[in-house]
């Protein structure tokens, strides 16, 4: 958890992005869902890194979404805004072999 008196305005503008391991926990040890890119679809709109809460996506050099499990969750917002729906959310097989 992050101290309030750790959180501050920096002054930085634009997105905020998340850093595996940096006050985030990982959210693969409880996610049920996980979204699944077909990259041959994809028209790099952009809108799944745009619109992630988690900022789990990043661009990579030749235009492409990649996401990141460590910072996902799995609430499927990429997959609603996606405008050619190349992205599944499939259930995660890690958390079916996670014990209770």
């Amino acid at each position: 958890m992050i101290s309030e008196v750790k959180l501050k305005n920096s002054g930085l503008k634009g997105i905020p992005i998340g850093q595996a391991g940096v006050g985030v926990p990982n959210r693969g040890s409880w996610r049920t869902f996980k979204p699944i890119i077909d990259y041959g679809k994809c028209i790099k709109c952009h809108l799944c890194w745009l619109h992630c809460p988690d900022s789990a996506y990043s661009i990579d050099n030749k235009g492409y979404p990649r996401d990141n499990l460590y910072l996902c969750k799995g609430c499927g917002v990429c997959s609603k805004v996606c405008p050619v729906k190349c992205i599944k959310m499939e259930k995660d097989p890690h958390r079916e072999n996670r014990k209770l």
